[in-house]
């Protein structure tokens, strides 16, 4: 029991740091203006993505609420010790945070249409910073 309450902890720990690293983004005019610059955007390229981005944004509004609700309950329920509930709870929080990340790529999506065929290879050379140190390390994905 103890070994599994430890796990269970574990579990959630991991998914409370991917919902920080999904959180953790610049806002998202503060993104579309950091793409517009990189990719150097035409004005209605900006436009577009600022538009996608908020849609995309208004769509994740009620599930960031109920993820919210959910991490109260989660939050409720570990001390209870009832690891059942537990598990249920933090593989619920788990599909928010996918339906979250299932948002954002497809706004990401949306906006590579919209790309020329030279900013879509820009984009496609782009490696975030964290990739590339793996790379060297000899982690593969």
């Amino acid at each position: 029991m103890q070994l599994l309450t430890k796990r269970l902890l574990s579990c959630t720990a991991v998914v409370v740091l991917g919902a920080v690293t999904l959180c953790a983004r610049p806002t998202r005019h503060g993104m579309v203006k950091q793409m517009a610059a990189y990719f150097n955007f035409t004005p209605a390229q900006t436009s577009q993505a600022r538009a996608i981005f908020l849609e995309a944004k208004q769509s994740a509004l009620p599930v960031r609420k109920q993820l919210r609700e959910t991490r109260q309950a989660l939050k409720a329920a570990i001390p209870s010790g009832n690891a059942e509930q537990v598990q249920q709870l933090a593989a619920t929080q788990g599909s928010e945070l996918g339906q979250l990340a299932a948002i954002r790529a497809t706004a990401f999506a949306k906006v590579y249409k919209t790309l020329t065929p030279e900013q879509q290879q820009k984009m496609a050379a782009f490696q975030p910073a964290g990739h590339a140190g793996k790379r060297k390390a000899g982690v593969q994905n």
